[in-house]
């Protein structure tokens, strides 16, 4: 390719360019304007970083019995009697049921509840098509997937089971197993597809075995016994939660740390991370979060990424309650306090806020949901022009 723009071909008279000496004049100027656009990135780091304030686009009322959970940009708040889900303050569907004990999973646009140590499922799509199903035995857990398949993990005195129905409630697979073979069920996850599921069993023998176990429901499956692609042991760890991190990617989350698999069909073991002191764990469709808490009383942050690589670690001095992660963002959060960080590790914005903070979700760009005890906040972050309007 030809150069475009304006130059000089050099004439015979011309010395050779490596042997031209420059001026000092031209040196220092060109000294002055790297160092001013360096001193310029810099300031727009800070700014970007530093300059926000928030504002509060809406406030609900939280009742004692209300529970949450994250709903795509808004959330569900549930309780044993119904649930609605609430986006920028306006409610997008509601669901009545009557349950004792309601619990969640949510994939997409669908939500499923069930009454645990009852027998009763409902799931939503979202667009007002509500689906109840009954189990025959005593629902222990749920997992539903972006189209409605649902798993679920029931009880019995001698066999457990995990049966997985479609949005209609026909059984699309019973999956059996027992305590003295196969160990005590800690954890289930279904892909976002609903063509594959991962569990996570602890056996004591001789000693203290964790099994993880992984489940095609596609044509690679039919050629494996009970859809059974995959089991991986691992002796002396507890394993208490498996997920789909995204459709191909899952993350057993230990004790001491995390395993991560590649599952397009098949499982495959990418990488194992360890933190001797691990504290909390979070993770969306690109990262994986571990943090440890260090001797000195700090915390140290490490995020991955989906192959188990590392990224970037962030040391922070907050006690805090829970973290999550979206995209290039990090929030950690207690009671009274939050501090959101870009992956990078520059700090983004932090502040304080009264009313006790239960948890925080992201809520779009710069936008983020706050559960506190007596309202759910909606807070937006804009730009603080005080210094720009000072000056």
């Amino acid at each position: 390719m030809g150069r475009t723009g304006n130059y000089n071909e050099r004439t015979e008279y011309e010395e050779p360019a490596a042997t031209k000496k420059r001026s000092p004049v031209a040196l220092i100027i060109l000294i002055i304007c790297a160092l001013g656009s360096i001193g310029l990135i810099i300031y727009k780091q800070v700014r970007d970083n530093k300059a926000y304030v928030h504002e509060i686009i809406s406030s609900q009322e939280v009742l004692s019995q209300n529970k949450y959970v994250r709903y795509g940009e808004g959330y569900i708040k549930y309780d044993t009697d119904g649930a609605e889900a609430i986006k920028d303050g306006v409610a997008l569907w509601n669901i009545s049921f009557d349950m004792k004990k309601p619990i969640v999973d949510v994939c997409g646009n669908y939500a499923a509840f069930a009454d645990k140590g009852m027998q009763s499922l409902c799931i939503t799509d979202g667009q007002g098509g509500n689906y109840s199903i009954n189990v025959p035995e005593k629902i222990v857990g749920i997992s539903v997937a972006a189209q409605g398949v649902t798993a679920v993990w029931t009880d019995s005195l001698s066999k457990d089971h995990i049966y997985v129905y479609d949005i209609n409630g026909v059984l699309l697979l019973d999956i059996e197993t027992s305590i003295a073979a196969d160990g005590f069920p800690l954890s289930i996850d279904l892909s976002e597809d609903g063509m594959k599921l991962v569990t996570s069993y602890m056996k004591i023998d001789d000693e203290l075995t964790s099994w993880i176990t992984f489940y095609n429901f596609g044509s690679v499956g039919q050629n494996y016994a009970g859809r059974m692609v995959g089991s991986i042991s691992y002796k002396g760890k507890i394993i208490p939660e498996v997920r789909f991190i995204n459709n191909d990617r899952v993350c057993a989350f230990g004790e001491d740390g995390c395993i991560l698999y590649k599952m397009k069909e098949k499982p495959v073991e990418l990488a194992t991370q360890e933190a001797t002191r691990l504290s909390a764990v979070c993770s969306d469709a690109e990262n994986v979060v571990l943090a440890e808490s260090e001797t000195d009383g700090t915390t140290k942050i490490t995020v991955f990424d989906t192959d188990g690589k590392s990224k970037k670690t962030i040391v922070t001095g907050m006690t805090y309650s829970g973290m999550c992660v979206e995209g290039d963002e990090l929030t950690i959060y207690n009671n009274s306090s939050i501090i959101i960080y870009y992956l990078n590790g520059s700090e983004k914005y932090r502040t304080n806020l009264d009313g006790g903070i239960r948890s925080v979700y992201p809520s779009g760009k710069d936008r983020y949901t706050v559960v506190g005890g007596s309202e759910v906040r909606l807070l937006e972050l804009v730009k603080d022009n005080t210094d720009d309007a000072e000056d």
